[in-house]
């Protein structure tokens, strides 16, 4: 009995909110709406609180209301997934309002917003790429700010994104470099701007031994001419890997390397 009475009152509770949430949907009263609005926010129930908040946000425009309708409506699309539209309306709440409190706050909700449109690293990253600029605006306007570890952290994750999408294409021409015509030179062209472009990035040791590599790979199988010009160039490559990269996994290989450059340079002096 008393399992059927706690069903029976929430079957009456929900019908209750459910006839609340239709009387607001034709009410004319935009407080009304937003008091309605408020409680399917805390119940969680967002879709239907952005369909009476976008009733009236427009409305509420140029009163005391305005900031705290608006923002109330960028989070519910946000917190319902519908995050092109709730970046949209953080950064019109960021515009509108300039003095609020809550400005720091839609600026950091701008590039959050951004981040969870943002793909995996084997797709495109035009969005991660807008999400760390969003983030990097936040970081630049309130370098104190109380989202601060947050906005770090994500760009962090962003950034390892573009650096792992930007070794994986270069990596794929090292992979396909003996099967294709000037293969090793588009290998080598890609890593060493790897480099150059990612810096700080934990894949640089890969991208400088694979360079290292594509180089040698590019010298033993060039005209007999050209191969001395191309494995001194190997051997530059080498140098520089083992000095910034001493304790790189590697190491080893690129030690095997430096033997078969040796070995072909003494061939020669023979």
């Amino acid at each position: 009995m008393l399992k059927k009475g706690v069903f029976i009152f929430l079957t009456v509770l929900s019908l209750s909110a459910c006839s609340k949430y239709q009387k607001a949907l034709k009410a004319t009263d935009k407080s009304f709406k937003v008091q309605v609005a408020d409680s399917l926010i805390a119940a969680e129930k967002y879709s239907k609180a952005i369909n009476l908040l976008e009733q009236v946000v427009t409305q509420y425009r140029g009163t005391d209301s305005a900031a705290v309708v608006t923002l109330a409506y960028a989070d519910a699309l946000y917190n319902d997934g519908r995050y092109p539209e709730s970046g949209y309306q953080y950064e019109t709440f960021r515009k509108s309002y300039v003095t609020d409190e809550k400005r720091e706050y839609a600026t950091y909700m701008i590039g959050k917003s951004l981040y969870e449109m943002a793909p995996i690293y084997s797709k495109d990253q035009e969005p991660t790429q807008r999400a760390l600029a969003k983030f990097q605006d936040y970081i630049n306007i309130y370098p104190n700010g109380a989202y601060l570890s947050e906005a770090n952290a994500l760009v962090n994750e962003m950034q390892y994104r573009l650096d792992k999408k930007a070794y994986e294409i270069a990596k794929n021409y090292h992979k396909r470099a003996p099967f294709s015509r000037g293969g090793y030179t588009a290998a080598i062209a890609s890593f060493e701007n790897f480099i150059i472009d990612h810096p700080g990035s934990e894949f640089q040791d890969d991208a400088q031994f694979y360079m290292l590599d594509s180089q040698y790979e590019y010298a033993i199988k060039s005209f007999s001419y050209l191969i001395p010009e191309r494995i001194k160039v190997a051997k530059e490559y080498y140098d520089t890997f083992v000095a910034r990269f001493p304790d790189s996994e590697y190491r080893e290989q690129a030690e095997q390397l430096l033997q078969k450059i040796n070995d072909y340079n003494n061939l020669q002096e023979q």
